[in-house]
């Protein structure tokens, strides 16, 4: 007696299983797939690569929606971004953290400008900040692919 009902349980957890396993991926969020190219790899240290969401939180890595971190090992690295919401549209930048201390560091003389590497979406590029109007792109399909090339 106890042999078939093991035997059933079986099969229907197997039956579960595979039910689970062909479900539709979540057509409500999808995936940001970010390649830095151009990266001097001589310079160590880490690529920091930010997700923004909204105009307020735009080149603040700290408050990025997403962020990850990853040490420089080419000159070319890609980091993709999972199970990302379809609800809004993004812009992404990329800095070369050579000294690992979590931002881009600036120079002061005799203008303000960058003495890391450091990238956006769009690869867009102004004398000051980059705009987020201009960086910004929306996740409307299973995924993004992007470039952005590194500026030092």
């Amino acid at each position: 007696m106890k042999r078939p009902l093991f035997a059933f349980i079986l099969m229907a957890a197997a039956g579960w299983f595979a039910i689970a396993a062909s479900a539709p991926a979540d057509e409500s969020s999808g995936t940001i797939v970010v390649t830095a190219v151009e990266i001097r790899t001589a310079e160590g240290g880490n690529l920091i690569v930010a997700l923004c969401r909204n105009r307020e939180r735009w080149l603040d890595v700290d408050r990025a929606f997403l962020k990850k971190v990853v040490p420089v090992k080419s000159d070319s690295m890609t980091v993709t971004f999972e199970s990302v919401p379809h609800d809004s549209t993004y812009a992404v930048a990329v800095i070369h953290d050579k000294n690992g201390n979590g931002k881009l560091d600036m120079r002061k003389f005799p203008y303000p400008r960058p003495k890391e590497g450091s990238g956006v979406s769009n690869n867009t590029f102004r004398f000051g900040p980059p705009a987020y109007d201009k960086a910004r792109f929306a996740l409307a399909g299973a995924s993004v692919s992007l470039r952005v090339v590194m500026r030092y």
